[in-house]
C-alpha cells in the first residue's frame, strides 16, 4: 500500500471540499444558524430568569454564608474585646479583609432593588405629580 491509496486520496479530497464549503455561508445556512442561536438564547433566558433555578439558589446560599461569616466575625470581635484585645483586633482585621467582598455581595443582591425602588421610584412619582 502506498502513501496515497485510492481511499486516502478520496478522503483527502472530501475533507478539502468540506473545508472549502465551510468557508462560505449560504443564506439557508445563515437562517438555520440564526434559528439555533435564537433557540439557545430563549433557553438561556428561561433558565436564568427563574428565581428558583439551581444557580440562583446556590448564589443565595453563598451570599448568606459570606454575610454570616462577616457578622460572626464582628460579633466575635465585640465579645472578645473585654477578654483579649489583641484577638479582637485580629478579628477586626479579618472583617476588614472581607469588607469589599461583603459590599459586592450586598450590592449585587440589594443594589438593583435600591436603585429601582428608591432612585427610579422617586423619579417616577415626581414625573407623575407634574
Amino acid at each position: 500500500m502506498g502513501f496515497l491509496s485510492a481511499k486516502r486520496s478520496e478522503k483527502l479530497v472530501d475533507s478539502a471540499i468540506k473545508g472549502i464549503d465551510a468557508l462560505f455561508f449560504t443564506q439557508e445556512e445563515k437562517a438555520e444558524q440564526s434559528l439555533k442561536v435564537a433557540d439557545a438564547q430563549m433557553e438561556f433566558l428561561k433558565t436564568t430568569l427563574s428565581e428558583n433555578s439551581a444557580r440562583s439558589i446556590t448564589r443565595r446560599y453563598l451570599a448568606l454564608a459570606i454575610v454570616g461569616v462577616f457578622l460572626l466575625l464582628i460579633l466575635g470581635a465585640g465579645m472578645a474585646y473585654p477578654i483579649n484585645q489583641d484577638y479582637a483586633r485580629f478579628l477586626f482585621e479579618l472583617v476588614g479583609a472581607l469588607n469589599s467582598l461583603v459590599m459586592m455581595v450586598a450590592g449585587f443582591f440589594f443594589g438593583a432593588y435600591m436603585i429601582g425602588s428608591h432612585i427610579w421610584g422617586k423619579r417616577r412619582t415626581k414625573e407623575k405629580a407634574k
